[in-house]
């Protein structure tokens, strides 16, 4: 008889990643993924990270010993530069935290912010990872609408009274990724950016601020930071994952230094500190200007990939059936499908030898909503980085059959 656990409410309340959930039919004979978000391998910049094990030679007592809970120096004295040239302040390395990924990130900070039953304010439709981690944490959501420009910043302050009426205080945190957002590939409008900043002090909550696909423009202008338009009161949090590789596993977060101070205790007790290997070679790897030298090669690879993509899309997909707006970066495309539901296109899709992921999996569910639910059934996230551009055109031939099929 098998052993009776007794599992926490968090843990009877935690639900599988949905992308996570796809890994099984991605990795199908034949199977052609738009579904995860991952990196094309072909432009991991494996000569250059190699060459920098040698700073082994030189650091290797520090590289294979605990570190601080805060990051390896070099590393943040790095960031603080680029993020100070970046954000448009000057950033102090008590400004600074060094994160095992972003999605550590995102914990640390709910686990710092949040008490079971708060709300977290997202984008609608968001990335399921924050649902995930923000839901760990016991929070409920409510949801802000989107168009081509991101957020619909104007619909804020009605949210934010929304969450007061329903729970007799305001929600905690305000949730965003401002650049190429997964899963939609859009941007938060120019003069939205100061606005939100703006609502936010306001009302006097935080805002993190997502931005690990930033750095993946090939198109259009560059946009300030919501950070930039603050006083405080915002995170700003990016990571290597996407510039880099994401094996390397190093993310980090810009704040005031009394938040950062909370999130530097925490994770004193929860890993110690981030892998002081790999922030020894990341730091290595950057001081060396290679960071710099690869963005423009990466930049112009998922650029190709993009075009390839929407070239397909626009010759393959049943004219009035679906649309969808190029990206000016990142890694996605978000299809909005006119009277067809995207898990019935997905099912018959797979039957075809193409995964995507179905646009529910970024909305949270209507129990955990506080006010309108999100539906994500019209909607469709597809991922180009991954495949090639052979596959991209027999893919989107394929999900074009599926959507006349469903």
């Amino acid at each position: 008889m098998a052993f009776a656990y007794g599992f926490s409410s968090l843990a009877q309340a935690m639900r599988p990643s949905p992308i996570r959930e796809l890994f099984e039919v991605i990795q199908r004979p034949g199977m052609i993924s738009f579904a995860g978000g991952l990196p094309d391998p072909a432009v991991f910049p494996i000569t250059q990270f190699a060459s920098c094990a040698s700073a082994l030679d030189r650091e290797g007592r520090v590289a294979l010993q605990y570190g601080a809970s805060e990051g390896y120096r070099p590393l943040v004295d790095f960031l603080c530069d680029r993020m100070s040239r970046q954000l448009g302040q000057a950033i102090t390395p008590a400004q600074v935290i060094i994160g095992s990924g972003s999605q550590q990130i995102m914990d640390m900070l709910g686990r710092v912010l949040l008490d079971p039953g708060d709300v977290v304010v997202t984008e609608a439709p968001t990335y399921p990872g924050a649902l995930h981690t923000f839901r760990n944490c016991g929070a409920r959501f409510a949801l802000v609408p989107c168009d081509e420009k991101g957020m619909i910043v104007d619909a804020l302050p009605e949210v934010i009274a929304r969450c007061r009426a329903a729970t007799g205080r305001p929600p905690k945190l305000i949730y965003s990724i401002v650049n190429f957002s997964n899963p939609s590939g859009a941007c938060l409008g120019a003069r939205r950016r100061p606005a939100l900043a703006a609502v936010a002090a306001a009302h006097g909550v935080p805002v993190l601020e997502d931005d690990p696909y930033g750095e993946l423009r090939w198109e259009g202008a560059h946009r300030e930071s919501v950070f930039s338009h603050a006083a405080g009161g915002v995170v700003f949090a990016s990571s290597f994952s996407k510039i880099l590789a994401p094996g390397v596993r190093v993310a980090w977060a810009v704040g005031d230094a009394d938040l950062i101070r909370a999130l530097v205790v925490l994770k004193q007790g929860l890993d110690l500190c981030s892998s002081m290997v790999s922030q020894v070679l990341v730091s290595e790897y950057c001081h060396r200007g290679h960071l710099d030298e690869h963005l423009p090669r990466i930049r112009a690879h998922y650029a190709g990939k993009a075009r390839a993509m929407a070239t397909a899309l626009a010759r393959e997909l049943p004219a009035g059936v679906a649309n969808f707006t190029p990206p000016e970066g990142g890694f996605f495309f978000w299809l909005r499908f006119a009277g067809v539901d995207s898990q019935a296109v997905f099912e018959r899709a797979v039957e075809r030898g193409v995964a995507f992921l179905p646009g529910r999996a970024f909305y949270p569910t209507a129990a955990e909503t506080v006010g309108p639910p999100g539906d994500g059934s019209a909607c469709a996230r597809l991922c180009f980085t991954f495949a090639d551009p052979a596959q991209i055109d027999e893919g989107c031939r394929r999900l074009a059959a599926a959507i006349a099929a469903a």
